[in-house]
């Protein structure tokens, strides 16, 4: 595993703060088991339920490597955990002493946004792969992203690689990003 690189408090997006797009990631990560991003293995479920100020990326429930192909519109920017955790204050706070990892558009290195235990809501369905109750939850959230600006029409391979806590991704994404 490659250093962690530098890590800012701030995203490159001023449109949502962590606890904003922790509810939408978390939100959208926690669709049922049979069309879950998270579990998905070929891409065909990124385009399920985005948001509409960003398009979100998934990482792995523990299976790597995983390579996945998605479609992307041209003028979105791009959100890719590198590794997350909803729980509580205590559990964030252990799992970013080791949260560590890299994401890379076609061999670029993006700045990672370390964030801190956030409170936050989001919406679980029935059926995710976390074992929550569907409905509104109440989580504090933590982890490693990249916020990454809308890429240029065309394809791009983006890699997400990190660990915390025994917790290893490792993803490959071939991006076709198109006109919206």
């Amino acid at each position: 595993m490659a250093a962690q690189p530098p890590t800012s408090q701030s995203s490159t997006s001023d449109k949502l703060a962590p606890a904003d797009f922790q509810a939408r990631w978390w939100s959208w990560a926690s669709q049922p088991s049979g069309s879950n991003p998270m579990s998905d293995t070929s891409g065909r479920f990124c385009m399920r339920d985005q948001p509409i100020e960003v398009w979100l990326l998934a990482g792995s429930l523990g299976e790597a490597p995983v390579e996945r192909q998605c479609r992307v519109p041209a003028s979105k920017p791009l959100l890719a955990p590198v590794v997350n955790l909803a729980s509580d204050v205590a559990s964030c706070e252990t799992f970013m002493k080791s949260a560590q990892g890299e994401v890379l558009l076609d061999g670029s290195t993006q700045t990672l946004t370390k964030v801190s235990a956030t409170p936050f809501t989001y919406e679980a369905r029935a059926g995710n792969p976390y074992g929550t109750s569907a409905g509104r939850i109440n989580s504090v959230g933590c982890g490693l992203y990249a916020w990454i600006p809308a890429p240029a029409s065309g394809e791009h391979e983006l890699v997400i690689r990190g660990s915390a806590n025994g917790k290893e991704v490792d993803v490959r994404y071939k991006l076709i990003v198109g006109a919206d």
